[in-house]
């Protein structure tokens, strides 16, 4: 019997993990999605990275403490980089990224490009700026296979399945070449390229509905969203430089909650 409680965020990670030889958990804090998913036979061993000494201490007690020291590894790296140059010693066919800010998330895909294309799936549970990882994702040659919500805490978190497919986006737009780029500048790139996107564009990459999601939470969502930016242009005077920014938002909001909520 297990003695551990994946958080419902992981949870609807490892639901939609397939199986796999060889997975890195990268910002693996406790270490558990790993151990659940060796334990239950979804993944052949695994790698559980973590920035900070801490966590990956803990991770380590509980992988000895469930007996799969032959199976889950560690290992103390930001993101990737530790082992960079090493992907023929590490042939990962799967990544789990979670529990962190989305431009930490898709920076950590960025400075190890190697690894990931070489990827069958790479899931991400990240918790901001969602709308720039999608961007990302689709400039760099990613396709999003799905996308799932959960509600935690107070919180609303998506979850993306992808994999590389090879045709990185060459439009003309300043996300020509983007995986060349030192990833300093990419967070201002994606930010510009989303705010000159129109209200329609925009749908594609916020707000996104795939069929078999949670579709409750996500309706959920959208209206605590739209309530929430309906409060703040309220309390905005008429001539605030927010107001556009503001009413746009809100506009992207009801196309997708009128056209994806039944």
């Amino acid at each position: 019997m297990k003695g551990y409680i994946l958080s419902k965020r992981l949870t609807k990670v490892a639901k939609l993990v397939e199986p796999a030889a060889f997975l890195v958990d990268i910002g693996c804090d406790h270490g558990f999605l790993s151990i659940e998913l060796v334990s239950n036979g979804v993944v052949k061993k695994a790698l559980c990275t973590d920035i900070n000494e801490g966590p990956l201490s803990r991770a380590d007690d509980h992988i000895k403490e469930y007996g799969l020291e032959e199976r889950i590894s560690t290992l103390l790296s930001d993101g990737l980089l530790a082992i960079k140059d090493r992907e023929d010693e590490y042939p990962f066919d799967a990544a789990c990224i979670c529990g962190m800010g989305g431009l930490m998330g898709i920076k950590i895909m960025h400075e190890a490009a190697g690894f990931f294309k070489k990827m069958d799936k790479v899931y991400l549970q990240l918790q901001s700026d969602i709308e720039l990882v999608r961007i990302y994702l689709e400039a760099s040659g990613y396709k999003t296979e799905f996308e799932d919500m959960v509600f935690e805490d107070g919180k609303y978190y998506t979850v993306i399945k992808t994999h590389y497919e090879n045709k990185e986006k060459n439009d003309g737009s300043s996300l020509e070449d983007i995986g060349a780029m030192d990833f300093s500048i990419v967070p201002e790139i994606l930010k510009k390229k989303y705010d000159a996107l129109s209200i329609e564009e925009s749908l594609h990459y916020k707000y996104n509905h795939y069929d078999g999601m949670d579709e409750e939470v996500y309706k959920d969502f959208l209206e605590f969203m739209i309530d929430k930016y309906n409060t703040i242009r309220s309390f905005l005077p008429d001539d605030s430089e927010r107001v556009p920014v503001i009413e746009k938002e809100l506009e992207i909001m009801k196309q997708a909650y009128s056209k994806n909520i039944r």
